[in-house]
């Protein structure tokens, strides 16, 4: 009976692992609690990336002389190779992909975005990641 017990518990921590490391959610940070919405941008792609651009391009008129900087980044294709992740690679999704939003001013971080990516980073993954920078600080 104490076995049967033990048996289930360690299903369960397992399930709840799988469940709560699997996540599809964003990590979003807001480092400064600014009242008032950004009224420009100023878009930076590193490293270059052509459907970032455009995609960003279309969602938003970015002005060269703003001083709040949009730091754009996607990333496709990540393999990890260490023996050390063979346990979350075989118990989840394992990401292969991000893609991030940050925005500086001066510098200094105001905001972020982050996602984990299980497939190549879309043009809707694009556009889901600026909505809601849009929701969180813009006009």
């Amino acid at each position: 009976m104490k076995r049967d017990i033990v048996y289930k518990l360690i299903a369960y921590s397992i399930s709840l692992f799988v469940l709560v490391g699997c996540s599809d959610n964003a990590t979003v940070t807001q480092y400064k609690t600014d009242s008032t919405p950004l009224k420009c941008m100023r878009l930076v792609v590193f490293p270059p990336d052509k459907l970032l651009s455009q995609t960003l391009n279309n969602l938003y008129g970015f002005q060269d002389k703003c001083l709040y900087e949009l730091q754009a980044s996607r990333k496709n294709g990540i393999v990890c190779n260490s023996n050390q992740n063979a346990d979350k690679k075989a118990l989840s999704n394992f990401p292969s992909g991000f893609i991030r939003l940050d925005i500086y001013k001066k510098r200094e971080p105001i905001y972020s975005y982050y996602k984990d990516l299980t497939c190549e980073a879309t043009q809707k993954d694009i556009e889901i990641a600026f909505k809601q920078l849009s929701e969180d600080l813009l006009q």
